[in-house]
């Protein structure tokens, strides 16, 4: 478990024991398209979901790169 740190693309064990969902959609461009953040406990900060968006959008560039090997493109 990752205690404090976000976590994408989290298995069940990290997901159910998470003091917040969050889930985002971000084009291919870096767009937000959607942002949905829920807190599991306790509530979380402005920093807090603020962190949440950062990790999906810094992990944007390695997904397309993985997207496209496995579609050839």
């Amino acid at each position: 478990m990752h205690q404090n740190a976000p976590v994408l693309d989290l298995d069940y064990a990290e997901d159910s024991g998470a003091g917040t969902d969050a889930n985002f959609v971000i084009t291919g461009g870096g767009g937000l398209v959607e942002g949905q953040a829920t807190a599991e406990g306790s509530p979380f900060s402005e920093a807090e979901s603020a962190n949440c968006l950062r990790s999906p959008a810094k992990a944007r560039a390695s997904f397309m790169l993985l997207q496209k090997e496995a579609l050839k493109l």
